[in-house]
């Protein structure tokens, strides 16, 4: 979901960029024709279609990321042509376009490119006979580490409300919104690149016990001792989610011997989650490799009755799905 909102809006800010830019050159196109300036009119043309169709690209391929990276480096390229060929009265858009080239791209990024138009600049054109050379470099220092600061902070807000919508607060696992959306992915990963997908539905044996004896304090504490161990034994790309009370979710990726991960996992909590008085918490696992023709929906149906099959034979086991 969130990754769904930023695209939508950096598709919008994407846009209105295109349509500022455009409103913005199209009148020195006229003005510089009219001028008998054709080099820098033919330019201004130039950055207007390139504009107009990199927006249109943009709209309907929805690949935002690319389109940005390749609008950075071409209104870069465009603005170092235009102070070449029409010097030094051209030479104020270069602060519009090295500050909006920290909104089209990461902020690392933008400064490279900025760096980049720059030296180019210094190198090929001949406005440092009429303005400073120092001062310009300075000007430019400041509103670039100005936007880089600003860009930084702006990408640390996403990546916390980021965290926030896709974290479970309790337990630091995945969240119910996260697990439909990698779900998604994974099906996708498999159906179109035949890769193994593993689901299991986790749900810790007895926890109502727990509660009811130690209280919800402790029962809270077992909740985050489980994550921390059972996300100690799995790998890099495998993903916890927490379901709902003390049923989690495992995703894992790629796993071809699935039933001695399984088993191995098992044990591991088992030797590790303990009440405080010192007893074994056990889990129950209800597995359901991918296959074929898998939604969802059908995915977590499977896993979900292999699990009340887990606890039907008196649980601390783990059933696979054989459908």
């Amino acid at each position: 979901m969130i990754n769904q909102l930023q695209q939508k809006y950096q598709l919008s800010l994407f846009l209105l960029l295109g349509t500022v830019a455009i409103m913005g050159v199209f009148p020195f196109v006229v003005i510089r024709y009219l001028d008998g300036n054709f080099i820098a009119a033919g330019i201004d043309i130039t950055l207007i279609l390139g504009i107009v169709a990199l927006v249109a690209y943009a709209y309907f391929s929805k690949k935002i990321r690319i389109v940005s990276a390749i609008a950075a480096v071409f209104i870069n390229t465009g603005v170092v042509a235009i102070v070449i060929a029409n010097g030094i009265d051209s030479f104020l858009w270069v602060y519009p376009v090295f500050a909006s080239t920290f909104i089209l791209v990461r902020p690392l990024e933008a400064l490279c490119i900025n760096f980049v138009a720059g030296v180019a600049m210094v190198a090929l054109s001949d406005i440092f006979n009429t303005i400073s050379l120092n001062s310009f470099v300075i000007t430019i220092l400041m509103l670039s580490m100005s936007a880089f600061i600003h860009a930084s902070h702006g990408v640390k807000q996403f990546l916390l409300l980021k965290k926030l919508n896709t974290i479970d607060e309790l337990t630091g696992a995945f969240n119910r919104r996260a697990m439909s959306s990698d779900i998604k992915a994974a099906l996708s990963n498999a159906e179109n690149n035949g890769i193994e997908q593993l689901l299991a539905i986790l749900d810790l044996d007895y926890f109502k016990t727990v509660n009811d004896k130690f209280g919800h304090a402790v029962g809270d504490q077992v909740l985050k001792d489980f994550v921390t161990i059972t996300t100690s034994h799995i790998g890099k790309y495998d993903r916890l989610y927490r379901f709902g009370g003390e049923e989690f979710v495992l995703l894992i990726p790629n796993m071809s011997d699935q039933h001695m991960f399984i088993d191995n996992l098992k044990t591991a909590i088992k030797q590790e989650l303990k009440t405080p008085d010192g007893k074994e918490i056990t889990v129950s696992f209800g597995v359901a490799p991918w296959v074929p023709g898998t939604t969802a929906d059908t995915w977590l149906q499977r896993a979900d009755e292999a699990l009340y099959l887990a606890k039907g034979q008196g649980r601390d086991c783990a059933v696979f799905s054989n459908k």
